[in-house]
């Protein structure tokens, strides 16, 4: 039966020469097998060995691109100056980017009409809510532990010392262990804390006084800054379930400051 998955798409060109051209040029791919006489080239991009992906020569058309249903991703940090460079070779661009997974997805054509995908990664993700409640009583909610564990009620085991330079230790259902430690904080105002493994690097909450506020004085807006999520992208199939468990805790937050009335 079969050993191993070869980490290798290849995909049909009409035009070979031309095709070994688009991704050299065109994509900065590197050449790691190119055969001119067969029109069967393999490329691999700059940061990693595989998985590569291949040019076969083919002929006769290729599908639509509402037919074609192979997926292939090309992985850049940021879409946006990745697509006006294409655009200025002349490259055909399909549409917007869209969200995929933990991140977005922009699809493209090659040379020979092939439909190939960039792909972002998810960045950082921003949250923000007005809570009823003064600001010191929602940044007490924030720093102590017996608290935290009930409006963040997925993560377990909370171990939080509010100084700068203090631990941060708890146990996140997919990923495990997590470590960090307090890297800012003004009581009252803000906190952030930057994590060692098994979670995005940096997560910063900010507490401002909100106006229009029904309870005059006594709202506090609530700001999330969760950022370093290629810290995870090894298993970044477990990012969109974290970043619906912050939904849910943020909106717990509120409930448990109504309830602590």
């Amino acid at each position: 039966m079969i050993r191993a998955v070869d980490p290798l798409i290849s995909l049909p060109a009409t035009d070979p020469a031309r095709a070994h051209r688009f991704y050299t040029e065109v994509l900065g791919l590197q050449p790691v097998m190119e055969s001119h006489e067969q029109g069967f080239h393999i490329f691999r991009g700059p940061e990693a060995e595989v998985p590569m992906i291949g040019v076969h020569a083919h002929e006769g058309t290729l599908p639509s691109t509402e037919a074609q249903g192979v997926w292939c991703w090309l992985k850049v940090t940021r879409i946006e100056p990745v697509r006006e460079k294409l655009r200025a070779a002349g490259v055909t661009i399909l549409g917007e980017p869209t969200e995929m997974g933990p991140g977005r997805e922009l699809r493209f054509l090659d040379s020979e009409g092939n439909v190939l995908r960039l792909y972002e990664s998810m960045q950082e993700v921003r949250r923000s809510i007005d809570i009823n409640a003064p600001a010191n009583a929602v940044f007490r909610a924030l720093t102590d532990p017996d608290i935290i564990e009930r409006w963040f009620s997925t993560i377990d085991d909370v171990h939080l010392d509010p100084r700068v330079g203090g631990a941060i230790s708890f146990i996140d259902p997919v990923f495990g262990a997590v470590t960090g430690e307090v890297t800012a904080l003004e009581t009252g105002r803000r906190i952030a804390f930057e994590f060692a493994e098994n979670w995005p690097r940096s997560l910063e909450i900010t507490l401002s006084p909100v106006a229009n506020c029904t309870r005059e004085g006594n709202c506090t807006r609530v700001e999330i800054l969760q950022s370093g999520f290629d810290r995870i992208e090894d298993r970044d199939f477990g990012i969109p379930d974290l970043v619906s468990r912050l939904d849910e805790a943020v909106d717990t937050l509120q409930q448990v400051m109504l309830a602590s009335e």
